[in-house]
């Protein structure tokens, strides 16, 4: 089990799930540090910001842009879903996720890192996950179908971390439970409603988001 591979991936990143599936088959590794500028394997306890952007997260309706829904979770089966770990007891350490995902939006409107520029994007806010809740989600007998590693991003961003779904053997006649896993946890998401950017300036109406809107 070679469980510090899985911080140091620097593949393709559409291809990162299946690897730390094949580093990790039980789960296991998301009990230890797998991030070199980590400060530790994501506890139980600890609560998860999930960035949510527009149009990326939201349904398109003809013309008009709908409510969040479940491709706010897409990527836990190929780059892994993204997460920001709020640490209680990090004071000044902790990342002020709100900025960074008004940073990330606008390199993305740019055209940073030679991408064709996406003037429509917009960061809209967070929903924010327990770890335990997330983890203990299944749709079988299989332990560990959602895991949580601290794949910390270096020391500007050492508390960056993945959801990572093992769908193995899911297909076929179980195909149907793999989109099971994703309602799971988008409906842990709509249990926490959207903590919508306090620097938020688009077009997009929050209030049709489909999620309560904790506004800061």
């Amino acid at each position: 089990m070679a469980c510090e591979s899985i911080g140091a991936f620097d593949g393709e990143p559409k291809n990162f799930v299946d690897f730390v599936l094949q580093q990790d088959p039980d789960g296991s590794c998301q009990y230890v540090k797998v991030g070199e500028h980590s400060p530790g394997p994501v506890q139980d306890d600890e609560v998860l910001a999930r960035l949510v952007f527009c149009p990326t997260h939201v349904k398109k309706n003809d013309e008009e842009y709908g409510q969040i829904d479940e491709s706010l979770f897409t990527d836990i089966t190929s780059i892994g879903g993204s997460v920001n770990r709020i640490l209680a007891d990090a004071g000044g350490e902790t990342v002020d996720v709100h900025l960074k995902g008004e940073s990330m939006a606008d390199a993305v409107r740019q055209g940073a890192h030679g991408r064709k520029p996406q003037p429509d994007r917009h960061y809209l806010g967070v929903i924010r996950l327990v770890a335990r809740d997330v983890r203990a989600l299944s749709v079988d007998d299989v332990a560990c179908r959602l895991r949580i590693y601290d794949t910390s991003r270096g020391p500007d961003d050492h508390l960056h971390g993945d959801i990572v779904a093992n769908m193995g053997g899911l297909d076929k006649e179980k195909k149907a439970l793999r989109k099971q896993l994703r309602v799971k946890l988008f409906l842990l998401a709509s249990e926490s409603g959207l903590y919508s950017s306090p620097h938020y300036q688009g077009s997009y109406d929050l209030s049709n988001c489909g999620l309560v809107v904790h506004r800061s």
